[in-house]
């Protein structure tokens, strides 16, 4: 495990005043990083970290971050259980002469703070493994390396520098990673062909090659096209639970309701604006700088179209020239 005691769920999760026994406060921290850890940085990364007996400065640095999410996650996993008494008799509020149980404004304020901060110490933790890739060999060639870097937008910061309304969120990123995923394959690999296409997705995961000033920004446009693209697509279910009910919550309370038909409308067609606009930029950008030596894929496709240049009116326009015999 990446926090073995309670001293380090202590200083990770911070503002602690009670006695907190590692015998309950252990599964949860299992929970937490089976449950959040283990699918975000791969088993082999995990597994390193867990055996070391020593630890370099950057790995110091990541299990930091690591922890910090882990026990905010298990905070929110075991929140709501340990405020109950649960025995064969079943569940019983606690009330000792001292002691009360929150509000419920206190527990919903409480499980948000936990999931807030636990979400961006998660994403903070994934950003400082990209930036020092070169420093964790385990999880560069890790299978999870791969799936990160199988989609073109690989992360929530990523997603964010293209689509600012996703504000870090994992918790967006992994909602639209399976609309990501579908518009890659059908709306962004016939922008491209399948020979650019495959190319560039190849070399996002070999992440051994250099790529060219004209290349990024290809990657700029595809990206700003894409996410639009996707989120367009979402909008009609991203609040559908998993019994195919609409749900909303207001001060803590679940509602089966669903943003107004104006509003969603209103959000779906600011996207498919912006999709249109970077696509026909991309197009334009991909078709304008195309030759044997850049793009070359793309130009020995059947896609590219050169663009014509005029050559001019064979009309003499002189205000002398008078026309049909005026």
């Amino acid at each position: 495990m990446l926090i073995n005691s309670i001293e380090q769920l202590k200083e990770s999760i911070g503002g602690i005043q009670q006695t907190m026994n590692w015998r309950t406060w252990k599964p949860f921290v299992q929970q937490a990083e089976m449950l959040y850890i283990l699918p975000a940085i791969g088993q082999e990364l995990y597994d390193e970290l867990s055996e070391a007996q020593t630890l370099s400065d950057k790995q110091s640095t990541l299990l930091d971050w690591l922890r910090m999410a882990i026990a905010e996650y298990a905070d929110l996993l075991g929140g709501m259980r340990l405020v109950l008494h649960t025995s064969d008799a079943g569940k019983q509020a606690p009330s000792g002469a001292n002691m009360q149980s929150p509000g419920k404004w206190m527990i919903v304020a409480a499980r948000k703070e936990a999931i807030n901060k636990a979400d961006m110490a998660l994403e903070q933790a994934l950003q400082y493994l990209e930036s020092n890739k070169a420093s964790f060999t385990t999880w560069k060639n890790s299978l999870s390396y791969t799936l990160s870097k199988e989609l073109f937008i690989g992360s929530a910061t990523e997603m964010t520098a293209y689509f600012p309304a996703a504000r870090h969120s994992r918790r967006i990123y992994l909602a639209l990673r399976d609309y990501l995923r579908k518009a890659e394959k059908f709306y962004i690999k016939p922008l491209l062909g399948d020979a650019l296409y495959t190319s560039w997705k190849n070399r996002l995961v070999a992440d051994n090659s250099a790529w060219t000033s004209a290349e990024n920004e290809a990657l700029e446009l595809l990206r700003f096209a894409l996410v639009h693209h996707a989120f367009a697509q979402s909008i009609t279910f991203l609040n559908v639970s998993e019994d195919w009910r609409l749900l909303s919550e207001t001060d803590g309370i679940s509602n089966e309701d669903i943003l107004p038909i104006e509003r969603r409308s209103e959000m779906r067609m600011e996207c498919q604006s912006q999709e249109q606009e970077f696509q026909s930029r991309l197009v334009n950008y991909l078709t304008d700088h195309a030759s044997e030596q850049v793009f070359a894929e793309y130009y020995g496709s059947t896609l590219y179209q050169p663009s014509r240049k005029r050559n001019g009116s064979r009309i003499n326009n002189s205000p002398e020239k008078k026309y049909y015999g005026f």
